[in-house]
């Protein structure tokens, strides 16, 4: 009778552990995994969401390579600092700034926020903002219409509102290496 007892009283302190961490996972809906895959035949930084597998960066210049951060390199390393960042929850805003005299894109946990992490360093003489737009292939960034650009503030892009609004490519370019 006591061995019964002790053996019901495993099972339902079992299930509501089980429960218990069910309800403490992230949706479905509102994760993303960040990966280095393909996309357009490059490394690309890529975000798994649930409305498929959607480029974030494609990294297409070699400039460090000499350096021993090939294309492949560094989008293997940055798609592990979106992810770890992304876990961690300081993966809000994306902005550009200044790490060890060098000019960096970053993440910040507020729009008008200081970096809170390195994402990537950007190359010499490179104007940090359109870099970030052209990486991110945000169009109308890209183009010079950026009116943060235009004021002289720092480009701040909305990391969620951003991956909402990639455009899904072909099933052939989402494939992961």
């Amino acid at each position: 009778m006591r061995h019964q007892l002790s053996a019901q009283l495993l099972l339902g302190l079992a299930i509501a552990l089980v429960a218990s961490a069910m309800r403490n996972q992230p949706s479905n809906a509102q994760s993303k995994t960040f990966y280095c895959g393909m996309s357009k035949g490059v490394a690309a930084t890529m975000a798994r969401t649930p409305r498929g597998n959607l480029p974030v960066i494609r990294w297409d210049s070699a400039y460090f390579s000499g350096s021993g951060w090939n294309q492949q390199r560094r989008c293997q390393e940055v798609s592990l600092r979106f992810q770890r960042y992304y876990d961690n929850g300081t993966l809000k805003y994306i902005t550009t700034g200044q790490m060890n005299k060098q000019s960096v894109v970053c993440v910040a946990s507020h729009k008008g926020g200081d970096c809170t992490g390195l994402l990537f360093t950007i190359k010499p003489g490179n104007t940090p903002d359109r870099t970030l737009a052209k990486l991110l292939n945000y169009r109308t960034l890209a183009a010079g219409d950026s009116p943060n650009e235009s004021a002289g503030e720092r480009l701040y892009i909305d990391i969620n509102e951003f991956i909402n609004t990639i455009p899904l490519e072909g099933e052939t370019s989402n494939k992961s290496v």
